[in-house]
Formats: C-alpha cells, structure tokens, sequence
C-alpha cells in the first residue's frame, strides 16, 4: 500500500465539530462504535530548504505523527470510561488519512542572531523496537470526562490541503509560545508543495505495534519560520445522520525554519525514528553522517561565463560533504 496520496480530486465537506472528541460512528470500520482520536507530534522538522522546481528538498527530519484511538464506554454517563485499542495492526487503514495545514511564526530573536535551531528539538519520545510478527500490549482503560456538543460546523478541504469556513481562531492546544496570537487567517497552505496526506505505516513503536504518519516528501516555497497542523479523518467513515466526513483528530507541531539555498547549513545524520520506518518500507532519505555544506574556492579567471537567462537557485549533492 502506498504510504502517501496526493489531494483529493475534487472538494469534501467536512465536520470539525468532532475533532478531538469521542465519535460515534454509523458507517465505516467501527461502524455501532464511540471512538476518540488522539494525534501526537512525535517528530518534528527541523529544518529545510526553500523550494526549488528543478531541485526540491523535503522537510528534515520528516515530521511524523503518531494516531491512537480508544474506544469509549457508556458516553454520556458519569460511568464514562475509555479503552486504548490493543493491536493497531488489526486496524483498516484503508481510507484514514491526515493532512497538513501550513502557519507561520516570528523569527525568535535567539535564532536571527544564531542561524539556527538547536537540533535536540526534534528528537522524539519513546522507543523503537525490531519489526516482529507478533504484538501484544495491556489494555489501557481510565475515565474520561463528559462532553458538551459543540455546534454543528462544517468546511470545505479544498486541493490545496486547506480548510476553507474554519473558526478565525484556532483551537487551545495551538502553540502558545509563538509571540502573538495565530489565526486561520494566517493559514499559508499554498506554500506547500509534495504529499499533504498522507496513509498511516504500521510499526513497532515504544514498546508496540502504532500507527504512524510520515511525511516524507513536504517542501515549503517561501523561506521563514513555520509549523504545522496536522488533522486524520476516514474517508469511508460517517456519523448518523450527517454525509460530512468527520475530522477526528487534530494536533500542532514545533516549529522550524526554511533556509535560502545560499543559508541552508546542511543536515544531520538521520533520527532512529526516521531509520525505523524506512526498514518498514516508508519512502524517505536516510543519513548515516552529518551533511555539510562545501567551502567553494573562488572562481578561476579561466573558469566558464554564466550563460545570460540561464542562471538558477539549484544545488546538486556535490555541494555538500
């Protein structure tokens, strides 16, 4: 199964009214039951350089989300409680997908003067375990607080990846550390380019099987700092009495920067996150060493004249050590 797809091709109404919170589902793979969605940033990009058609470079390392889902028991009551489901392997993916939506951020004044961010931020927590054939985990149960509807609320996913109709602000779990206030107004979807959604990978994860998101191919056109949003929902999956696909999840991820080429500093030497998913088949560029960045000698009198209309912002693997 292919481990990402492009954007639908045509628009899907959606239902946001239901993001984060326990669904009760009257079509699909858990048609008759209440599900809760969670999603977990559990890496996030560092870096990456700015788009380039003729040399397109993808966010390092590959943002990476993580889905649980839990069923829930007597919604509604004061006996309400919640079950982690036990063998995500046994879950359809066929259908589930999550997409990004691109914010950005002011430059911290701490990374104007440095260049960069420092690189532990986007190492993940948790730990990895060899493929194996089997799995087995404890059933996780605890209570869960009672929810109010919220107002019935729709929006379009256009191709783009983003969502049009939304509330102008976002929701509580949005950073709070970025400087000012961040709304969808400031939404810069378009300056994504590759795979905004993306199918889940099934992997052995901090001691279990996951479901993981990889995107594995996102580059960003415009240079600055940024982060993203990221949404699941199953395309096959319907709540009683509505034809909206409902959004089930939803989560924001840190915040990294987009280098010019010129700037660009080079990159580390791949996450063991990002080495465990490529041994389960995802697409992604894997680095053993750090990639520096070459010290260019200057140009000999000899050397070759640029070809007027020709010059470009491209940059080849030579380039680096």
């Amino acid at each position: 199964m292919e481990s990402s797809l492009r954007s639908p091709a045509s628009p899907r109404r959606m239902n946001v009214s239901s993001i984060n919170r326990p669904i009760h589902f009257a079509s699909g793979y858990f048609q008759g039951q209440t599900i809760r969605a969670e999603l977990k940033e559990i890496q996030k990009a560092d870096l990456g350089r700015k788009y380039a058609r003729v040399d397109r470079r993808p966010l390092d390392p590959p943002p990476v989300v993580q889905l649980k889902l839990y069923q829930v028991f007597n919604y509604g009551t004061e006996s309400q409680y919640e079950k982690e489901l036990c063998d995500y392997s046994e879950v359809q993916t066929l259908g589930l997908l999550c997409c990004v939506d691109l914010f950005p951020v002011r430059a911290p004044e701490s990374a104007q003067v440095s260049g960069r961010e420092p690189r532990q931020l986007s190492r993940f927590t948790g730990s990895l375990d060899v493929p194996q054939s089997s799995s087995s985990c404890t059933p996780n149960y605890h209570r869960y607080p009672r929810y109010d509807a919220n107002p019935h609320t729709t929006s379009t996913l256009n191709q783009s990846g983003s969502h049009e109709n939304m509330p102008a602000l976002l929701s509580s779990v949005a950073p709070t550390n970025l400087g000012s206030s961040v709304t969808e107004e400031m939404k810069c979807t378009t300056s994504l380019s590759g795979a905004m959604f993306v199918q889940p990978t099934v992997i052995d994860y901090d001691g279990r099987r996951a479901l993981l998101f990889a995107f594995s191919d996102l580059a960003v056109k415009v240079e600055g700092y940024f982060f993203l949003r990221y949404r699941c929902f199953d395309l096959f999956s319907r709540i009683s009495g509505q034809e909206e696909v409902p959004i089930q999840g939803e989560c924001y991820g840190g915040q990294f920067r987009i280098y010019s080429t010129k700037e660009f500093p080079g990159l580390q030497p791949s996450t063991e996150l990002t080495k465990q998913l490529a041994r389960y088949g995802v697409r992604l560029n894997t680095r053993e060493t750090e990639r520096k960045r070459k010290r260019k000698s200057p140009p000999s009198a000899s050397g070759s004249v640029p070809v007027k209309g020709k010059e470009r912002e491209t940059e080849s693997d030579s380039d680096y050590e």
